[in-house]
């Protein structure tokens, strides 16, 4: 009888500790997921970081060359009109009234 119950509290324990240990292993692999997930979101980002600096950095040297072929341009004469091209900027304003009726 006492053999009986030995094998049987052997079992048990021998029975928690191989649950503990695959529970173990099952955290230590999430961890390994969780680091890996966040390396390839890290990466994700990076990538779409210098994809929007690279698409930035275009559009500012296209502006750039605009506005160095217009500052290269002479000032057209008060009664020339404006190129069709030329910023909304230089074009001229007309004068506001501030009369003020009462």
């Amino acid at each position: 009888m006492k053999l009986a119950k030995f094998l049987a509290v052997s079992a048990v324990f021998t029975a928690l500790a191989v649950g503990l240990s695959g529970c173990d292993m099952a955290e230590q692999a999430g961890r390994e997921l969780a680091a890996k997930a966040e390396q390839s979101a890290k990466q994700m980002a990076q990538e779409t970081l210098k994809e929007s600096v690279i698409t930035l950095n275009e559009k500012l040297d296209q502006a750039q060359k605009s506005a160095e072929t217009w500052i290269d341009q002479p000032p057209p004469a008060s009664n020339e009109p404006l190129p069709a091209d030329a910023p909304e900027a230089a074009k001229p304003v007309a004068p506001v009234s501030t009369t003020i009726e009462s």
